[in-house]
């Protein structure tokens, strides 16, 4: 049996533990080894487990090396008017690493060199493709084709950022220890993190000023928003709000943990959704019939 799941892991007494990072994969886990040791004690006979654990500073994933090329050519579409070659783009690719990138030092000519996504860590992949939206809504002016590619990936980039148990982007460092302050949030700000869009970004929070939590003024509370999106937000909730942009619902999900607040219940969005699907209809239609 092979489990993948998104993990903490730690050494201790000899043993290597390990803490997944949502309550649905620790659900998960907790029922696998429950069933592991009912089939141990029925057959008498030790049973073993094969973990793929996907640990947070594991090496980039396929997923952030093709999103990185995907915004590299949005980048270079918008400024020239046409799709480059592959020498263009890897041109282009070298000037935005000198950008973007994070920086280690080089050990054959001193100072700095950046990192290539071929050898970053999720981590640094993340910084990486953070910089090149940033890039994109400051300095591109993008068509719709360009700017539904740039939707798509900001899309699988939040809802990866939101199933960590931490997100890189609210600490000021590389090593997660210091959170960003209101002045650095919105510097690095500058796009909607709902719709991808530039504009006059707001600060909404997650868990509502008005609550009793004692650290809600921390950046892990605190969602770029435009101004409609924001008001949207306010009129439908974040049950209804998150049917919209359901990318956004692990980044809410833990800000209302670290709040010490019930997650949200989607089962009415599951609902709502199951309503639109076609087998759902037709089931309805043949019980009227």
């Amino acid at each position: 049996m092979r489990i993948r799941l998104p993990v903490h892991a730690a050494m201790s007494r000899g043993y290597i533990v390990l803490k997944a990072t949502c309550q649905k994969d620790h659900q998960l886990a907790a029922s696998l080894f429950t069933k592991k040791k009912e089939w141990e004690d029925r057959n008498q006979r030790e049973f073993f487990l094969t973990a793929l654990l996907d640990l947070p500073y594991q090496r980039r994933t396929f997923r952030q090396n093709s999103a990185v090329w995907k915004l590299v050519t949005v980048i270079f579409e918008s400024m020239e008017g046409r799709l480059p070659d592959e020498d263009e783009k890897y041109g282009l690719y070298l000037d935005l690493l000198d950008a973007y990138a994070d920086k280690v030092p080089n050990r054959i000519k001193g100072g700095l060199r950046p990192v290539h996504i071929s050898e970053a860590n999720s981590l640094e992949g993340s910084r990486f493709i953070d910089g090149l939206l940033v890039h994109l809504a400051t300095e591109c002016d993008l068509t719709y084709e360009a700017q539904t590619t740039v939707q798509e990936v900001l899309q699988e980039w939040e809802r990866w950022r939101g199933g960590l148990e931490y997100d890189h982007a609210d600490y000021a460092d590389a090593g997660q220890t210091e959170m960003l302050t209101e002045l650095e949030w919105r510097r690095r700000h500058v796009y909607s993190e709902a719709s991808g869009r530039g504009g006059a970004i707001v600060r909404a929070h997650i868990v509502s000023r008005g609550t009793d939590a004692p650290d809600i003024e921390k950046a892990w509370n605190w969602m770029a928003l435009l101004p409609e999106e924001h008001e949207e937000q306010h009129r439908l909730g974040w049950d209804r709000f998150l049917d919209i942009y359901p990318h956004l619902r692990g980044r809410v999900g833990r800000a209302r943990n670290l709040a010490g607040k019930l997650e949200l219940d989607f089962k009415g969005a599951r609902q709502r959704a199951a309503a639109y699907n076609p087998e759902s209809l037709a089931v309805q239609a043949l019980m009227e019939e």
